[in-house]
């Protein structure tokens, strides 16, 4: 059994990926390689919301409906949700090309904070990362697909703040007050607006989960507001490397690349599926500070290469190339939400042809 998250510097353990950067690279196959009996698309969970006495935000005043309440956490109903259930609070069709945009009736602009017909309130998806909980269901069952189930290579994008150097890192923090969250200075904001706009009634959308909840409603911390602060040491100051998660020798040490210069640099640890299949593994992995917030591998492939599990850091699901066994194991596995996937499919915003805007 290889040490468990220990740091690889011997890149040769991913070049039997790099066949992958011939593929186009709209290409699901410049994702996950060619080659593998069956493909499939794990859908990155939302969030949703709505108030317990109303049980709809329809016909709401949002910007009245909380006063004198001390707990808003406790006066909403919040769960997790699928895309296919947005899809039916919308009105949508959900097929393996969705996009999450578009099954909510948005095809540009603000996804975070829409309301449905149904009185549901939905939260926008994660890209880049697939949840802890989601990814240790997943691993319990590429565990079994695998001759090593206890070695392999995870691969954690570079660009994540704090993981090379200090620089770039942001906490949430609890904070007493009912109030909204309020955010830093140097977060992105639009200063000429209080609220976000609901583009079809034209009201003021509430505050959204990301607002609300923030990294204490991800945590379960009922009640807890946030507030965003930056770490000591911001990247105006020029942080230098191992200044941040990782050690200097592993943050100056080599990176597997692929795809040229697409920004598609990786450090790589020791780790098997067995590593991930328990939902405590951000506590281990030497590339997270907050469980909450954690990130999971960019690409996780085992040592015998029976299947690969890659989130593109810009997608907002993961894919998996493998065994139609495993495949379809994971398409029944209680918590997923996963539909098989054409290796021709089309995952950029005009693929899914069925959701078009009216």
């Amino acid at each position: 059994m290889s040490e468990r998250f220990a740091w690889v510097s011997d890149l040769e353990r991913g070049e039997w990926l790099r066949p992958m950067e011939a593929e186009p690279p709209e290409s699901i196959l410049s994702v996950v390689p060619r080659g593998f009996g069956a493909y499939a698309r794990v859908l990155h969970p939302v969030e949703r919301d709505r108030p317990r006495r109303t049980r709809t935000w329809q016909g709401l005043d949002e910007t009245t409906y909380f006063e004198g309440v001390d707990d808003i956490e406790a006066s909403l109903e919040t769960e997790r949700a699928t895309w296919a259930q947005a899809a039916a609070s919308f009105g949508t069709t959900m097929h393996a090309q969705a996009q999450y945009a578009r099954l909510v009736r948005r095809d540009d602009g603000e996804v975070d904070g829409v309301i449905a017909a149904d009185g549901w309130r939905y939260g926008d998806t994660s890209e880049g990362c697939l949840d802890a909980v989601s990814l240790a269901a997943a691993s319990a069952v590429l565990a079994r697909h695998t001759t090593t189930p206890d070695a392999g290579v995870a691969a954690i994008w570079e660009g994540w703040g704090g993981l090379l150097s200090s620089a770039g890192v942001a906490h949430f923090v609890p904070e007493s007050s009912g109030r909204r969250p309020a955010r830093h200075a140097d977060e992105d904001t639009d200063e000429d607006t209080d609220e976000d706009t609901d583009e079809d009634t034209g009201r003021g959308a509430a505050p959204s989960l990301r607002d609300r909840l923030a990294a204490a409603g991800r945590a379960g911390l009922a009640g807890a507001q946030a507030v965003l602060t930056a770490r000591s040491g911001a990247a105006r100051n020029g942080p230098e490397p191992g200044s941040g998660l990782l050690s200097r020798e592993i943050a100056t040490g080599p990176r597997f690349e692929l795809h040229g210069d697409t920004g598609r640099r990786y450090v790589l640890f020791e780790a098997g599926a067995a590593d991930f299949a328990d939902a405590a593994w951000p506590a281990r992995a030497p590339w997270v500070d907050d469980a909450v917030w954690a990130h999971s591998p960019s690409i996780l492939w085992p040592d015998d290469h029976a299947w690969v599990l890659a989130t593109e850091i810009d997608f907002d699901s993961t894919l998996v190339a493998g065994t139609t066994a495993l495949v379809r194991e994971l398409m029944e596995t209680p918590g997923l939400e996963v539909l098989p996937l054409r290796t021709d499919a089309d995952l950029t915003r005009d693929g899914d042809l069925l959701d078009r805007p009216e």
